[in-house]
């Protein structure tokens, strides 16, 4: 008999949500529950906050191209960490924020995966 792939965390959902959005390990705890978590919610957290990050990577890269709009670079990632501490505070809190662009693209990737 083949064993199943039943591989989940013992978090809450709550927690494991809040934890894709936490600035410095959020990263790589979104892309290991993204692979490995079965509950909906926190995969989709998970996503959210993938698509959170690269979007920012790329704005980021956008902005340095010329000398003037890399002045606005710390502006964006000081807005990006405080939209990330308010998803995590609202995911442990059980609440889930869509955010405008970046969530309906992640209902979009969740449901092809």
């Amino acid at each position: 008999m083949a064993a199943k792939n039943t591989f989940s965390t013992n978090l809450s959902p709550n927690l494991a949500s809040a934890l894709c959005y936490v600035p410095v390990v959020g990263f790589v705890a979104a892309i290991v529950l993204l692979i490995i978590e079965k509950n909906s919610t926190v995969r989709w957290n998970a996503m959210q906050s993938l698509i959170l990050g690269l979007s920012t990577i790329v704005v980021d890269m956008i902005l340095g191209a010329t000398l003037i709009l890399a002045l606005a670079i710390p502006l964006v990632n000081v807005a990006v960490l405080v939209i990330s501490l308010v998803l995590a505070v609202k995911s442990y809190q059980g609440e889930t924020v869509k955010l405008p662009v970046l969530g309906a693209w992640a209902d979009k990737i969740i449901k092809k995966v």
